[in-house]
């Protein structure tokens, strides 16, 4: 289309990686506050979080299934 709309937005508490998209899902770290976030991507309700031990500096990784 020559305008696109979003479909959802999602509250990612911290500051943002860029996403990345596997397995129908949405992944964004939250740099700031070490957690990980995977949002269903056709709604952008979050299927889980997890906080990991240490800081977040990049995107996240998916490969095999495990991210």
């Amino acid at each position: 289309p020559a305008e696109l709309e979003p479909k959802w937005a999602a509250q990612i508490h911290g500051a943002p990686s860029s996403s990345v998209v596997a397995g129908g899902k949405v992944f964004v770290a939250s740099t700031n506050t070490h957690r990980l976030y995977a949002l269903d991507a056709r709604s952008g309700d979050t299927a889980w979080n997890y906080t990991v031990g240490a800081g977040i500096d990049t995107p996240p990784t998916v490969c095999s299934g495990l991210v």
